[in-house]
Formats: structure tokens, C-alpha cells, sequence
């Protein structure tokens, strides 16, 4: 059995990422901490995609970044640019190997590879690999029982190599929405890390997760509509809740972080930049207060307008990739990307709003109040 001040449960993005600023705002210097993570090595897993707007931490992690994208529907296509805020990509890789390498540079940071939890109990942790006991535990652990009645963000995206020039590489396409929309939303993502190579993913937005061979044959005949022959060098496969279930995240000595937290965008999926506010804001509050409490890094306004929007994607899915695509065309591309990313003004939400076909939105509305007024 083994004592700790802190103890984080699951060292991925925000796991990793709060023991970062931990470390780095200096609340470790006189404080243990305790990783627990299942699995037994880092690998490439992920490729996380943010907007900057003057907060990215990790430029050495990055693997390219662009200031055009494109949104494809009805085979049209919008080009936009935006030079204020590059979209940036992050290797899961390199992300991992920074943090894990500045971690190891203090003696109070203990990474435990092969930790399956068993059981928690207050603030006792036990695993495969033993039993901690933790001051405070930071969460980051999905419920696996939470699949039913879920809508899910869930991909499948391929990094391949062609050996011909086939991608705009100055061009992220955001989202194709020229394919078939059946039982969910779905779109095509690319994002081009030069003429030769890049990431193609297949996205939906539904409650039902597809298997892989399913996913691999949407890729493949993609890549054969748009003449592509590749050699693919990397996959990978993921499903984000969007709508979890109102539940306490913290109590006196525990907290949920990072999706657990609530911390996706609902409407986008989009976390990566969410979980370094929150973990930047927690531990700034921590070692000036000596406080340990969630921060708020998203308004309710975002969170009401996104319950919203998914109550249209789940059961009026086949007329997203007109709003989606009538979304960046009414609006400018900054006061939308700034929506997106939980930093626009009242103004601009106004303007948004308008944009949406007002029939469908009010109708979603209504809904959204008569759940509330049956659940309350």
C-alpha cells in the first residue's frame, strides 16, 4: 500500500496534462503525486486538432498546422482562411514522450504503467499492480457502462501515402459531407501533412458505433472515388461521448477531469484545448489559494445551444451538411471558429443563431424545455 498527496487516474491527454502543470506551476515540489494508467507502453494513438488563439504549450509536439480549411456539401465547397488562429495538429507521441520525460525530472512523480483499476473507494485506488491511497484523486476514467442511449463522435482515420502529389496541403478539409448520410451524421476529414501524405477519417455523429471493417470499407471507397492509391501507415479508431448524464463530479476529496469532466464540445467533439485552460486554471487556483476546485472553462450558453444542436443531428441528420455548410458561409470565419472554441461574444452568438433555419432549431427548442420540464 502506497501513500500519496495526489493520485491521477489515467495518464492520457488530461491525466498527462494536469500532471504537467502540476509539475510546472511548482505544486510538486513539496508534494507527491501518483500516475496510474492501464496501458503498459505510449504509442502514437491520436492526433489532436485545436485552433490556436495564443495557447499552445506544445510546439515542439505539433506535427503541422494550416490557416485555410474547407467545408464540402452538396458538391459544393467553401474555402476559408483564418491566419489569426492556425489550426494546429498534436502527435499523441510526442505529447506523451515531453510530458513523460519532464515528469521524470521529479523524484514526487510516480508513472505506473499496467494499472487496471479495480475499485475506488474514497481515496483508496486498487489495481492490478496494487493499492494506492491518494489525499485527492483526479479522475479521468470513463464509466464503461456508458454506452446506452449515448450520442457518439466515433472515427476512423488512416495516415496514408500516395505516390503521387494528391493533397492541397495548405488546406484542411474540415468536413466532406459528400457521402451518404444514413443513421447519423457522417463526414469525411482530411488533413494533409503534405502533397503525398495525410490523415483521411471517416466521422459520424450517432448513437450506434460501427465495427472497424465497416469503417476500413467507408476509407477505402472514398479513397477509390477520389482516384487515391495509398499505402496506409497508421490508423486510428475512436468514440467521444457527447451528451454524458448529469452526475456530481467532485466531492471533498476526488474530481473528474477531462471528457469525465464534461470537457468535450458537444457540438464538435473538440477537448484538447478545454483540458489545458481547465488544467492550467486548476492548478493556478491550487497554488495561489491552496485550493483545489474545477474551473469553469465553458459558459452555459455553450452547453444549452450544443444540447440543442445534437437534438438536431440525432433525429434531423440529413439536413446537417446544409447547415453545417450555411454555418461558415452566412457567418465570418472568425466569429464562427470563435464559437466553436467556447470565445464568442454576445453579438456573434446572436448572429450565429440567426443563421440556423429557424424552423428546425425552435422545433428542437421545444423539445429541449419539455425534457427539462419532465426531468425537474
Amino acid at each position: 500500500m502506497k501513500d500519496f498527496d495526489y493520485i491521477i487516474l489515467g495518464g492520457g491527454l488530461s491525466g498527462l496534462s494536469l500532471a504537467y502543470e502540476l509539475n510546472r506551476q511548482g505544486c510538486l515540489a513539496n508534494k507527491t503525486l501518483c500516475i496510474l494508467e492501464k496501458r503498459k507502453e505510449y504509442t502514437k494513438d491520436k492526433n489532436w486538432s485545436f485552433w490556436d488563439f495564443n495557447n499552445n504549450k506544445f510546439e515542439n509536439c505539433e506535427k503541422k498546422s494550416w490557416t485555410k480549411f474547407s467545408i464540402s456539401a452538396n458538391n459544393q465547397t467553401a474555402l476559408m482562411e483564418c491566419t489569426k488562429n492556425p489550426y494546429r495538429t498534436i502527435d499523441s507521441k510526442k505529447f506523451y514522450d515531453f510530458i513523460i520525460e519532464d515528469l521524470s525530472k521529479n523524484k514526487n512523480v510516480s508513472l505506473v504503467l499496467g494499472s487496471e483499476i479495480i475499485t475506488i473507494n474514497a481515496s483508496t485506488v486498487i489495481t492490478q499492480q496494487g493499492t494506492y491511497i491518494g489525499s485527492f484523486i483526479f479522475d479521468s476514467l470513463l464509466n464503461n457502462n456508458l454506452n446506452s442511449g449515448l450520442m457518439y463522435q466515433h472515427f476512423y482515420g488512416c495516415e496514408i501515402e500516395s505516390e503521387h502529389d494528391i493533397f492541397e496541403e495548405e488546406t484542411v478539409q474540415l468536413m466532406d459531407f459528400n457521402c451518404e448520410q444514413i443513421n447519423g451524421m457522417h463526414f469525411f476529414y482530411i488533413l494533409p501533412f503534405s502533397k503525398k501524405k495525410a490523415l483521411v477519417e471517416t466521422t459520424w455523429y450517432s448513437k450506434n458505433i460501427k465495427s472497424l471493417k465497416e469503417y476500413q470499407i467507408e476509407i477505402d471507397e472514398y479513397l477509390l472515388k477520389k482516384n487515391i492509391i495509398s499505402k496506409t501507415n497508421y490508423t486510428e479508431l475512436g468514440a467521444i461521448p457527447l451528451n454524458l448524464p448529469p452526475r456530481k463530479l467532485s466531492r471533498s476529496n476526488y474530481l473528474k477531469i477531462g471528457t469525465a469532466g464534461n470537457l468535450t464540445r458537444m457540438s464538435t467533439g473538440y477537448t484538447f484545448s478545454a483540458i489545458q485552460d481547465y488544467s492550467e486554471q486548476l492548478v493556478k487556483k491550487l497554488r495561489l489559494e491552496n485550493i483545489i476546485e474545477a474551473p469553469i472553462v465553458r459558459k452555459k450558453k455553450y452547453t444549452f445551444l450544443d444540447s440543442i444542436f445534437l437534438s438536431v443531428i440525432e433525429t434531423d441528420y440529413k439536413r446537417m451538411p446544409d447547415i453545417f455548410f450555411n454555418l461558415f458561409k452566412k457567418n465570418s470565419t472568425q466569429s464562427t471558429i470563435k464559437f466553436l472554441c467556447d470565445r464568442s461574444n454576445f453579438f456573434e452568438d446572436i448572429k450565429i443563431i440567426l443563421s440556423m433555419p429557424k424552423v428546425v432549431f425552435i422545433k428542437h427548442f421545444l423539445i429541449y424545455l419539455y425534457k427539462q420540464l419532465r426531468n425537474n
